[in-house]
């Protein structure tokens, strides 16, 4: 899960530290990524943790929260921040308003207080990652789109040269070459084609990725994909899993061959052009030549929607929200039910493909075969837009019957091992991370699934059962109150005080005068 990075700014040692554990703990989707006890040591922090969300007290020594955020919006002028204050003060809203502040955290406060400016700063950093990355993917379009120009010499703006130039800093290109008479069936139509483009596209990045080679891969023509991989990452073993699996897959048959390295985006054309040369006289290529800019485009079109639809399904899964999940496949069914047919094969192949990456990644995490996530099928010339929705259907169903499943062996004894762990390391750190991890359970599931079954939440739990077992200790033991402390998972005896006095409305020393008495 997508996780944002805060920085807290408070003087107060037992609260910041009270604000730390309650983030790292408690699955909301933030980590602490720095702390400081001022503004003036929070402004040193900022190059270096690189925050998303800064939680910031006013009343501080040497610099106070509002000069910070003054400083800090001349660097930072988006960042989120949130003031912490413990005085309900109209002069202190109205600085906070005026620094942009998202929201004003008056202490003391409770931990659903914190839990609810924290979601409403979840909100804001989501919408913001996903407009970064809407802005990535068009970045990336165009990136593509200029590689292919400078590969098949044709008109480019120099907008993204720099970022090309880059990318083929330390990297070397291959030429996929499909054969063409298995590419080019007299009775594939354009359509098939793209679908067969895609498929194998999804192909090769998986294996790369599961090779853990960094890549680029673009169409160049119809039947040629050119690869930009790191210097050597290619080895002969890797090129023989690619050929084999889109043989296995597609029934095609693909040479791979190194172009070589380009010193800059302005050598592609006759690196290009060399091994045109050495390909070409290999096959009577009726289509050779034949542009592929547009098609290119809409490939990287469709692999970014395959990356959309996924995450769109992760974020059901990880709240655990099967009727949600239902709900947004149906959607996406009938939302593909009423395109053309040609453009519904491909959105079906990209559900498809979304669903198979989902089902090994969440379902099957162990799983070492990285072609488990390409569709043992793909969507007929011949088929009618019925037979395509019935095939994508199958695979809905089947994935959401694995979902049930998946959900459903998690569930079994995870709260009774949850609490078994507890027990055995409420002296630890013992955070909700740690606790979820040891029941195989994505953190936020496991903290709503949690205290669903205990009728509290996670860290209340804990803080209940560590406060106990201190009470056990004062009741019967002679140890003083900084080692019973420790001893039950607190690092500050003042924090440990006041936890206390608030379970038993006393502080550890009356609770054991009273018992003696």
């Amino acid at each position: 899960m997508l996780n944002g990075k805060v920085l807290i700014v408070e003087d107060q040692s037992n609260f910041r530290r009270g604000l730390v554990k309650m983030i790292e703990s408690g699955g909301l989707g933030w980590t602490v990524a720095g702390e400081a006890s001022n503004g003036q040591d929070a402004l040193a922090l900022l190059d270096q943790v690189k925050p998303d969300l800064v939680l910031t007290d006013i009343r501080m020594p040497i610099m106070d929260g509002i000069e910070f955020v003054g400083h800090l919006r001349q660097s930072y002028p988006d960042l989120l921040v949130i003031i912490l204050t413990g005085y309900k003060n109209f002069e202190y809203a109205q600085a906070a308003v005026r620094h942009g502040a998202l929201d004003l955290l008056i202490k003391p406060c409770t931990e659903q207080d914190v839990r609810q400016v924290l979601n409403k700063a979840s909100e804001c950093f989501y919408e913001r990652y996903t407009q970064q990355q809407k802005e990535f993917v068009q970045q990336r379009l165009g990136q593509d789109q200029a590689l292919r120009a400078f590969l098949l010499d044709l008109p480019h703006t120099s907008r993204f040269t720099p970022g090309l130039n880059e990318l083929l800093s330390g990297s070397e290109l291959w030429l996929l070459q499909c054969n063409h008479d298995d590419f080019v069936k007299p009775d594939y139509q354009k359509s098939d084609r793209s679908l067969l483009q895609f498929a194998l596209s999804n192909i090769v990045e998986e294996l790369m990725k599961s090779s853990g080679v960094d890549a680029r891969l673009i169409l160049v023509e119809h039947d040629r994909f050119v690869l930009v991989t790191e210097h050597n990452g290619v080895g002969e073993s890797l090129r023989e899993e690619i050929r084999s699996a889109s043989l296995q897959f597609l029934k095609i048959r693909l040479k791979m061959i190194l172009m070589g390295t380009a010193q800059s985006a302005e050598h592609l054309t006759q690196l290009y052009k060399n091994t045109d040369g050495i390909v070409k006289g290999a096959a009577d290529n009726k289509l050779a030549g034949e542009k592929e800019s547009m098609p290119g485009m809409l490939l990287s079109l469709n692999q970014a929607k395959v990356k959309e639809m996924e995450v769109q399904l992760m974020s059901a899964i990880l709240m655990g929200q099967s009727i949600g999940l239902q709900q947004l496949l149906d959607q996406m069914l009938t939302e593909l039910s009423g395109k053309p047919s040609d453009e519904m094969k491909i959105g079906a192949l990209a559900l498809s493909i979304a669903l198979q990456k989902l089902m090994q990644k969440e379902f099957d995490p162990d799983g070492t075969e990285p072609l488990a996530r390409i569709p043992g099928e793909l969507p007929q010339s011949y088929w009618t837009s019925e037979e395509v929705i019935g095939w994508l259907s199958k695979q809905v169903k089947n994935f959401i019957l694995l979902f049930n499943n998946w959900q459903a062996s998690k569930s079994d004894n995870v709260i009774e091992k949850a609490a078994q762990y507890i027990e055995e390391h409420y002296h630890e750190a013992c955070r909700l991370t740690d606790v979820a991890a040891h029941v195989h359970l994505n953190p936020s599931y496991f903290s709503a699934s949690f205290k669903k079954a205990t009728g509290e939440s996670f860290t209340s739990y804990v803080t209940r059962f560590r406060i106990e077992k201190a009470a056990l200790l004062l009741r019967n033991t002679d140890m003083k109150i900084f080692e019973i402390a420790g001893a039950v998972g607190f690092d500050e005896p003042n924090y440990f005080t006041n936890v206390f006095k608030q379970r038993y409305q006393m502080s550890p020393k009356e609770y054991r005068n009273c018992d003696k008495v």
